[in-house]
């Protein structure tokens, strides 16, 4: 039975802010965030030359470290911060990490004096799986639709969206996709997988009358994994 602690794996995590109300100063945001996340990229910067009326969300500049195990985007629109795993030694500490975006994230919004108007994180996990279209058509449908159409999938996808109050603070999306896969991770290179995706993002609607400051961002970002968790019960119980 596929049960929500399978999915033991997390392949990757994404959280991001977007912002208004302040002027991408590309010398001015490239030394805030050098002088905040010095320890963090060890690669060199990328300064991308965009031009003046590119679309606000494509990034101006990159930073990343050498392992290539996390990346941050910045651009006018949005500032993206990613953890990804590279190998099968290489484990994600999602607590960890979120607490680090927290504070990064939120001293960059606070030199560059930006309005946060919308936070978003993505998590994916997985969780190895011999047959996961067949197992996943089996776990959600009618038995009638496994005989026929969803006999031998070659793949299978179910995608869901709901909207609610989250910490009775915050009015979010909670997007979940559950998909086959294939691991690409060395020792399991092309092993089928079930993966799980989930996104909670506050909702754009409200961007333009809504402000969330320091504690705002601390208490969504500490308060989310365990969201996610909740909500992947949901899919698959443990009974």
């Amino acid at each position: 039975m596929l049960v929500s602690k399978n999915f033991n794996e997390i392949s990757s995590i994404q959280a991001s802010l977007f912002l208004s109300s302040f002027v991408f100063s590309t010398y001015k945001i490239l030394k805030t965030v050098i002088e905040a996340s010095s320890e963090l990229f060890d690669g060199d910067p990328i300064v991308l030359p965009i031009p003046d009326d590119a679309p606000r969300e494509i990034p101006r500049i990159i930073l990343k470290k050498k392992d290539n195990t996390m990346k941050l985007e910045l651009s006018p629109l949005r500032f993206n911060f990613f953890r990804t795993k590279t190998g099968d030694g290489d484990e994600i500490l999602v607590d960890e990490f979120l607490t680090i975006a927290s504070k990064l994230l939120s001293e960059m919004v606070e030199n560059i004096e930006g309005d946060v108007v919308r936070m978003a994180v993505v998590l994916e996990r997985f969780c190895p799986n011999e047959e996961p279209p067949s197992v996943i058509a089996d776990h959600f449908c009618k038995s009638s639709f496994i005989s026929e159409p969803f006999d031998r999938p070659s793949g299978f996808e179910l995608h869901s969206l709901k909207k609610y109050k989250f910490l009775d603070s915050f009015e979010v999306n909670s997007w979940v996709r559950i998909k086959s896969g294939i691991s690409h991770y060395e020792k399991e290179l092309h092993r089928p997988v079930i993966v799980a995706h989930q996104d909670i993002n506050t909702l754009a609607e409200l961007m333009d009358t809504t402000i969330y400051i320091d504690e705002d961002i601390s208490k969504f970002f500490n308060n989310i994994f365990t969201e996610f968790d909740k909500i992947l019960g949901l899919y698959f119980p443990l009974s």
